[in-house]
């Protein structure tokens, strides 16, 4: 296989998202535990068993939006002519089959939830994509319940509860711009996504009034003890971020900004990651 073509089969997974699936989850199960002996292992499992599944989801999700990808974005792997949708279905089923074997060494409700994600995953990318808002509240839960699989792996759910709202508050907003950032490509395969249902104005509205919400919401873990000092430090520039995304998606709504603050608000998630982890430490 020619570099080219590895490139391709790496682009097509979306290495950064799946990247901070990995780490979501690997430092979610050493959050969560008891510090026994197996929590490394468990959280490597699980880490890659969630890694694997979330990239076969973004293969499946590109196999279906090839006609959108042809307007939207042309250098994806399939409209590229990179790879073939037959081989993208191949690769899906490889690395969907494997993240879910992994998880045999997990847990009985662990399992569960792995299972049915997937099936969420491909439920949204066929058909729940289309529908306005829901399609964006399906990715943003997804994202949040990547915190609820790594508590799941240690059987505790109770410190669950913030990582999951930050990731689904910030990935919800995150979604919508990124479907007022398509909305050309949509408009013309006939997709309703919320932007061209509602009009980018409610659209904006929506996701300032969410970004607002979790940024009243970053406080209130350190100001009720449940994270330490580095949390705070580290959130603040979550924080920093936040208002940057606000403000410039209020003056700015085209397409060069728009992805510019999607991508931005995915650097967001990952520092977020890291604020959680650390201000978790005793």
């Amino acid at each position: 296989m020619s570099f080219k073509k590895l490139y391709a089969v790496a682009k097509i997974m979306r290495p950064s998202n799946v990247l901070i699936t990995g780490l979501t989850i690997f430092a979610g199960v050493l959050i969560f535990g008891d510090g026994n002996s197996n929590i490394l292992k468990l959280a490597l499992i699980a880490g890659i068993a969630g890694a694997l599944i979330d990239a076969g989801g973004n293969i499946i999700n590109d196999f279906f939006d090839v006609e959108i990808d042809r307007i939207n974005k042309p250098e994806r792997p399939i409209p590229s002519g990179l790879i073939t949708r037959k081989s993208s279905l191949l690769i899906y089923f490889l690395t969907t089959i494997s993240g879910l074997a992994l998880t045999l060494f997990l847990n009985k409700l662990a399992r569960g939830i792995a299972l049915i994600s997937t099936m969420i995953i491909f439920l949204y990318s066929f058909k729940l994509k289309r529908t306005p808002l829901f399609g964006n509240f399906t990715v943003a839960f997804m994202t949040g319940l990547a915190f609820i699989f790594a508590g799941s792996v240690v059987n505790n759910f109770k410190d669950t509860i913030f990582p999951f709202l930050f990731a689904f508050l910030i990935n919800f907003p995150r979604e919508i711009i990124k479907d007022i950032e398509d909305i050309e490509g949509d408009l013309k395969v006939g997709i309703k996504t919320f932007p061209i249902v509602a009009g980018i104005k409610a659209s904006v509205a929506v996701s300032v009034v969410v970004l607002l919400l979790l940024l009243f919401l970053t406080f209130v873990p350190y100001l009720i003890k449940l994270y330490n000092h580095i949390f705070l430090i580290l959130i603040f520039l979550v924080d920093i971020g936040l208002i940057y995304v606000i403000v410039s998606l209020l003056k700015d709504t085209s397409k060069l900004n728009l992805n510019k603050l999607s991508n931005l608000l995915k650097f967001e998630m990952l520092v977020g990651l890291f604020a959680i982890y650390f201000g978790s430490l005793k």
